[in-house]
């Protein structure tokens, strides 16, 4: 309780003085600015206000002196008021640098925890040392005469008053001088109740002739003397007016402590550094975006108010702790800290490969939008808070949960180039399988810190901050409000996602909506990598709360539908009328989803010393093949096998359904299915079938057995050399086995696991592959472990279609790569390369084939999954159903449609409006026909010969 002794008279002067240090910041702030409206008074306005910073800071400096209570010195109290001083300056330079990221540097941290050891933050490094100097003097003071100490701090101010004038071109040097001098002086003083009525002279004398120094320095700023001789003279009308006959009334001691630390929290506030280079980068942002004066003194306004707000919260709880009352008033700058370095971290770890370059190059002018991802990452914190009620359990499950959503973010960045959304949370059930794709080490390191962490909790919760945070009324309230307004950003960014699906422009239909456009940021609900590495990943996240199934289309009735049926009842009859074979279930039709693969080659630049496929090359070449438009880069498996099987598009869907094997299909009954056209149908996985629930999916598919590590019983599961996945020599073995298991007709599906991330060097034992192109090392060194498992895959597949080309069953294999490796990086795959290159990687390979002769099949270059089933049919010269019939007409006259883009014949993307007047009216018929089975009333469904 140093600060504890106050007069009314004090209270005037330190308000007075914050309100000169305000003014003078928002002066200089403003003063460099080119602005259209800032007119000539305006800026001798703005050249004046600037100037009372000096003023500001000596004044507040005078006021913590004169507050100082001689009696309550010690080296404990000291050691308090530097612990308060760490709150604020630690809560607020934290706050900053996630706020401002380009103001990360390796001392800031250290300037934050040791702030007197700025330069630019001299103001605390003068408070602590003039105490220190107090406390000695307090043991000397027997020795010491009052009239010693007046005639010392009249030749002291003599002295620098000489010495201003000596060296007037040391400003700084001046003010921590006179600033020292006028904080030991003004607690002397009041201590000593000193008072004269020369006081009445001397005042009006020191305005008259402050006044006077301003206009000089207005006239002609470039004088150092004149602005030393304004430190001069406000350090003797500071101290004038502590000797002052009037305002001596005491203020209570509650209401001194209060002030006094509303005082000091301000006062380091409006001086910190970071503060102000952020402010000043704000400001310049917005002089650059034309915004006008009013509209900055606006957001200054608001800022300081709500700053203002928690310092005096904070002081109130200070004041209360120091009379003996617990309160949770008194975290505050906990709050701020931990909120603020979670998000740092959360933020940070997208950026551990690329480095913090990148972070400050991608998010450096994102001032406002990094606001907003604190604030959802706040009330994320307030949410849990509320919950458990209870300090340390609610900051320690706060933590935790931030690290781990940390590290998952960045692991699956790293794998797929996507962030943690929010249906990732829905395959927890395959938490145990994610987990061996990522490094064990830091999984281990995360449970060893989620233990140390609970036991931790446990143990100060027992003894510190025992008692419930909120009362039940305000508990309700924090709980309530906190998830409402997450919501409110889930769905406002649920809509931003919709109009920028559709291309259309965002609109201020909401006050969020209107502050998140002109905070800059833009919903990209097809590039979330990107979205959360611009915008932040918070707020990306809450772009994925929301999954809805589709927009209803427009004309959607059940009319309309019936119209739809009949015109592709009488298009199947038509194509009938040409097809042999009456159904598929003579015929063994086998689904083969190879994971990530696709030629390396094909990406510009890249050489491989060999070819590592010359058999799926040579087998594609003399069969139906071409390239396969995969929806996803790095990941996205399911999604592209529920296309494939379904004849669905995840083109046609919200871009909130991420998952439909999570997010669909359990809740939707009679979704079309090639299963639909057999009797026999069987599963094949080397992996779990747990995971993105595929053993609920494919029950509900309607397969008989589904061969998984947590399924039927798997006959071949090796693996190759140090390889963590079972060998594509092993499922094409467990393959045959399902395709002779019956003379009858059969479906299978096969998705294999061989090539799925990581790729690391030394997964297998030879390496004869050397790979070239504008790569990283790393990124060149996985395309080598990548192109040795894809020769690999290609002597298996020789296997495979030997021994399938010898059977006398009809057996039709549709072979497919379902998306890219996410291996690629460094310039091939950023800047611009990024746009450019896009449609390359979402290129993969696909053939099929057929032990037996077909017709060749046409459009077939560039597909997308969806397109598989029909050609299937084609090829097997299969009489086909109304719903496949519109199928054949999307590949006849589509081209592959994913992520809103068409890409044409020639692998290029294509926009809408160069789509043929048939494509539009058969993609409309589509999207009808979709949302009426996975969101609609099925009417398609009700009428009957339909699907099969």
């Amino acid at each position: 309780m140093i600060f504890s002794k106050m007069t009314k008279k004090i209270f005037v002067m330190g308000t007075i003085s914050l309100i000169f240090l305000c003014l003078a910041l928002v002066s200089s702030l403003l003063l460099n600015m080119q602005f259209v409206t800032k007119t000539i008074n305006l800026e001798i306005f703005l050249k004046v206000g600037s100037l009372f910073k000096n003023i500001g800071i000596i004044g507040i400096i005078g006021t913590l002196g004169a507050t100082i209570e001689y009696s309550k010195l010690s080296l404990s109290s000291l050691a308090k008021l530097f612990l308060e001083i760490l709150a604020y300056t630690i809560s607020i330079s934290t706050f900053v640098l996630a706020v401002n990221v380009t103001s990360i540097t390796k001392f800031a941290l250290i300037q934050s925890i040791l702030p007197f050891i700025n330069k630019n933050y001299w103001i605390i490094g003068v408070i602590l040392f003039g105490l220190i100097l107090l406390t000695g003097l307090k043991y000397l003071k027997s020795s010491i005469t009052p009239k010693l100490i007046i005639s010392g701090i009249f030749i002291i101010a003599a002295f620098l008053f000489i010495f201003s004038l000596v060296f007037s071109n040391r400003n700084l040097l001046l003010m921590i001088a006179w600033s020292l001098f006028v904080f030991l002086v003004s607690s002397y003083l009041t201590n000593q109740n000193l008072i004269t009525r020369v006081a009445y002279v001397l005042v009006p004398f020191f305005v008259a002739v402050l006044g006077m120094i301003l206009t000089l320095i207005v006239r002609t700023p470039s004088l150092q003397i004149e602005h030393a001789l304004l430190i001069d003279c406000v350090s003797f009308l500071g101290l004038s007016l502590l000797v002052s006959p009037n305002g001596n009334e005491k203020l209570h001691l509650f209401s001194t402590l209060v002030i006094s630390r509303v005082f000091l929290g301000l006062m380091l506030l409006l001086l910190n550094p970071l503060v102000i280079g952020t402010l000043t980068k704000y400001t310049m942002l917005q002089v650059a975006r034309s915004s006008t004066i009013y509209v900055l003194l606006r957001f200054y306004m608001c800022i300081f108010i709500i700053a203002l707000g928690l310092i005096i919260v904070e002081s109130f709880g200070v004041a209360r702790r120091y009379l003996g009352v617990c309160n949770m008033q008194i975290t505050i700058p906990v709050v701020v800290c931990m909120v603020s370095s979670t998000y740092l971290i959360y933020n940070g770890f997208q950026f551990l490969s690329s480095g913090i370059i990148s972070l400050k190059n991608l998010q450096g002018n994102a001032l406002y939008l990094e606001l907003f991802n604190l604030v959802i990452i706040l009330l994320l914190y307030l949410f849990i808070q509320g919950v458990l009620n209870r300090f340390w359990y609610s900051n320690f499950l706060f933590v935790m949960l931030m690290l781990i959503l940390s590290y998952a973010n960045y692991a699956k960045l790293q794998a797929r180039d996507e962030p943690i959304i929010r249906p990732d949370f829905g395959m927890i059930n395959s938490l145990p399988e994610i987990v061996k794709m990522v490094n064990m080490n830091v999984v281990y390191g995360l449970i060893a810190g989620l233990i140390g962490l609970t036991i931790l909790a446990v143990i100060l919760q027992r003894f510190f901050m025992k008692g419930p945070i909120f009362h039940w009324p305000l508990r309700v309230l924090v709980v309530l409000g906190s998830a409402l307004l997450l919501y409110n950003f889930a769905q406002t960014e649920n809509q931003m996602n919709l109009i920028a699906w559709k291309d259309k422009k965002v609109t201020d239909s909401s006050f969020l909506m209107a502050s998140l456009t002109n905070a800059g940021f833009s919903a990209h609900p097809g590039a979330l990598e990107m979205s959360s590495t611009h915008y932040g990943p918070a707020v990306t996240f809450m772009s994925t709360v929301i999954i809805k199934t589709m927009d209803k289309p427009n004309g959607y009735s059940q009319a309309r539908i019936n119209q739809i049926v009949e015109k592709y009842k009488r298009i199947s009859r038509k194509i009938n009328k040409t097809r042999k074979n009456r159904s598929l279930n003579k015929q063994t039709v086998v689904y083969v989803l190879s994971e990530s693969y696709a030629d390396p080659r094909m990406m510009p630049t890249v050489k491989l010393s060999s070819n590592p496929i010359p058999f799926e090359q040579s087998l594609a070449k003399h069969n139906t093949s071409g390239l396969m438009d995969s929806p996803s880069y790095g990941g996205g498996t399911a999604n592209i096998e529920f296309e494939s099987l379904t004849g669905l598009s995840m083109n046609n869907f919200d871009p909130s359904m991420v998952t439909p094997y999570v997010f669909l299909v359990p809740k939707v009954n009679n979704l079309p299915v090639i299963t639909d056209y057999f009797k026999t149908k069987n599963a094949i996985h080397p992996y779990s079938g747990v995971t993105y629930n595929r053993t609920n999916v494919f029950k509900k598919f309607g397969f008989q057995h589904f061969y998984s590590f947590t399924g039927d019983k798997l006959t071949f599961a090796k693996r190759l050399d140090k390889s963590p996945y079972v060998s594509d020599d092993s499922a094409y073995r467990q393959l045959l086995k399902q395709i002779n298991s019956t003379n009858k007709g059969q479906f299978i599906q096969l998705s294999t696991m061989q090539n799925h991330m990581p790729y690391h060097l030394g997964t297998y034992t030879e390496n004869n592959y050397k790979a070239t192109g504008n790569l990283t090392k790393a990124s060149l060194d996985s395309v080598e472990s990548y192109s040795q498992g894809l020769h690999y895959t290609d002597q298996d597949l020789k296997m495979l279609i030997k021994k399938v080309s010898k059977m006398k069953k009809h057996v039709t294999i549709v072979w497919y790569g379902d998306h890219l490796p996410g291996l690629y990086e460094g310039n091939l795959v950023s800047g611009k390369n990024l746009i450019k290159y896009d449609n390359k990687l979402h290129q993969t390979n696909y053939f099929i084939y057929s032990n037996f002769k077909h017709a060749k099949i046409k459009h077939t270059k560039v597909v997308s999954p969806n397109m598989f089933t029909p050609i299937m049919f084609k090829q097997t010269d299969t009489k086909v159903s109304a719903y496949v019939a519109l199928l054949t007409e999307i590949n006849n006259y589509v081209p592959a449609a994913e992520r809103d883009k068409f890409m044409a014949q020639n692998g290029m993307y294509i926009t809408y409006k160069q789509l043929s007047t048939k494509a539009k009216t058969i993609i409309n018929d589509y999207k009808l026909i979709q949302y009426d089975i996975t969101a609609g009333k099925q009417y398609s469904i009700k009428q009957g010969n339909f699907i099969k």
